[in-house]
């Protein structure tokens, strides 16, 4: 179970989820079907949930493991390339040899909001006898942290492990899909954005409700803990009570990493021995400092960065 720092001991997190190279457009607006959009930059770079959030994790301090698969193709030497310079302990992932490497496809409006596809490649792959060969250091861990980008298998079995080892599970329920509702309430904090949680809860994508509601509803739903992210707004936490954490108002350039740095962030602050609202302070923290930035890893925060936006 988690320890505090007060106690000398590092956070330690285990996030099992997806890699994908990351190929980002800016565009003035998002085409309508059928048309061309002239683009006005283009990058290529490191995304996927769960290696995003594995790294934001480690640039706040917490020792990281990542579970994951990728391919043997150069952009699957591009991730060890960077896990390792980020620090990340990769002794738990594996290269399938025909599968890609998994790919996201990003474009960035005018306004800094985003549209994403993704083709999930060796993601695919990852299976629950890969979880199983790291039921160790998930057990190890004081905090696991694991999405939806990979399949069902793995992620149902992740949480198996984590609950007979009583490691605490933030589940970031994103891309969001139907999973049986007992699978959700193994996690003990459950962190969707708010389209997320209105898909979750069952709520009609045309139906007017607020954003309090759409939280409420989908606590009364789930055992655990729903922080479901507002955007700049910041978080919404729904335990006996409804707790809204304000976000720091800074300038968006792009919002694609936030949810990343949000949950990598939450996480480390719970392993860290905070309470829960003050884990979720410092994670909307480390959301904002990211949207400053252009592309999700340049713009992924330090502790040092987070805690001076935190105090401030």
């Amino acid at each position: 179970m988690a320890s505090t720092e007060s106690e000398g001991k590092t956070p330690s997190i285990a996030v099992v989820g997806s890699y994908n190279v990351g190929l980002t457009m800016r565009v003035p607006q998002f085409p309508i079907p059928g048309e061309t959009v002239i683009g006005e930059g283009f990058a290529e770079g490191p995304g996927g949930k769960g290696s995003n959030q594995a790294i934001a994790a480690s640039r706040l301090g917490a020792e990281t493991t990542f579970i994951g698969r990728v391919g043997t193709d150069r952009y699957g030497d591009d991730a060890f390339d960077l896990w390792e310079q980020e620090g990340i302990d990769t002794s738990q992932v594996s290269r399938d040899a025909e599968a890609h490497t998994g790919a996201g496809f990003v474009l960035v409006d005018a306004e800094g909001e985003n549209e994403i596809t993704v083709a999930p490649g060796a993601n695919a792959t990852l299976s629950a006898h890969h979880v199983d060969d790291a039921a160790d250091v998930i057990a190890e861990s004081d905090v696991l942290l694991v999405q939806l980008e990979i399949e069902t298998d793995p992620i149902e079995r992740v949480l198996e492990v984590a609950a007979s080892n009583d490691v605490e599970v933030v589940l970031n329920p994103a891309p969001v899909r139907d999973l049986d509702p007992a699978v959700l309430d193994q996690a003990a904090y459950l962190t969707p954005n708010q389209n997320e949680a209105r898909s979750l809860a069952g709520i009609d994508p045309e139906d007017e409700v607020a954003d309090r509601a759409i939280a409420e509803q989908l606590s009364e739903q789930v055992d655990g803990t729903v922080v479901m992210t507002v955007g700049s707004d910041g978080a919404l936490l729904v335990d006996e009570a409804v707790t809204a954490v304000d976000a720091p108002t800074v300038d968006p350039v792009d919002t694609t990493g936030a949810g990343d740095a949000f949950n990598g962030a939450f996480a480390v602050g719970l392993a860290s021995g905070m309470t829960q609202t003050t884990a979720a302070h410092f994670a909307c923290a480390a959301g904002a400092l990211t949207v400053t930035a252009s592309e999700v890893v340049p713009g992924l925060p330090t502790r040092d960065a987070v805690e001076e936006l935190h105090s401030s």
